[in-house]
Order: structure tokens, then sequence, then C-alpha cells
């Protein structure tokens, strides 16, 4: 069987294409977007933002669009308890207190339950599970 040795290189991000050239860990490093990628975690203080506030007009949709309006939203995953992860590129909020504080000056946003923001956070990268 065949073998490759890489005689240079790493996994560490790339200058000028993403967060730039870091190895550190908790740092999103993209393969195919050439942009800086943020993931943020907004958590809502009612305990369920289900499938009845991924509806038309329903929470996840209200803080989807305020995210939206300084950041390219490439995903997102609502769970059931009350965590919205939300994988932008290009995000030009300033900082995550700056849109928590959007988010949380919105108050009630749910359509069919109570639904409010909490906290938002960027800092733990990317969790898949």
């Amino acid at each position: 069987m065949a073998t490759f040795t890489r005689i240079n290189g790493d996994a560490g991000g790339v200058v000028q294409v993403d967060a730039g050239r870091n190895l550190a860990n908790a740092v999103i490093v993209n393969t195919g977007i050439a942009a800086p990628l943020t993931a943020y975690k907004v958590t809502f203080g009612n305990g369920n933002i289900g499938g009845s506030e991924l509806v038309t007009g329903g929470a996840v949709e209200t803080a989807l669009r305020i995210i939206s309006g300084n950041a390219t939203v490439l995903a997102y995953q609502a769970d059931t308890g009350s965590q919205l992860s939300v994988l932008v590129e290009r995000s030009g909020w300033v900082s995550d207190a700056v849109l928590q504080t959007n988010l949380i000056n919105l108050g009630n946003i749910g359509a069919s339950s109570a639904a409010w923001v909490t906290t938002v956070s960027s800092t733990g990268g990317i969790k898949l599970a």
C-alpha cells in the first residue's frame, strides 16, 4: 500500500485566508470558505426553542434575522433545549456583548411561547454534538 510522508506544513490556519496563522485550540480553521468564520452560541431563557419556535416569525427566525444584519449566516442548529448555534462568515459584530445586547433588547421573540435571549458567546468554537 502506498503511503505519503508530508515533509512540511501542518493543520494550522493559513495566513491571509481565515483567522490567520494560528495553532491554538478552539480557533476555527476554514478550508473551503475564504473568510473568517465565527460560531455563536445563543442561549434562550425559556428552556425550549424546539419545533414551535422554528416557525415563521418564531424565536429562531427572529434571532437569525438580527444576526444576519452584520454577518452572513452559513448554518445554524436549534437544539430542543435552549441553545441556538449559528455559524457565520465575515461577522461585523464588534463583540459578543454588542450582539447579545441587540438580541436581549428585543425582549420576548417567541411565536407560540415565551422566548428571550439571555447570553451570546463565540468563545467555544464549533462543537458538533
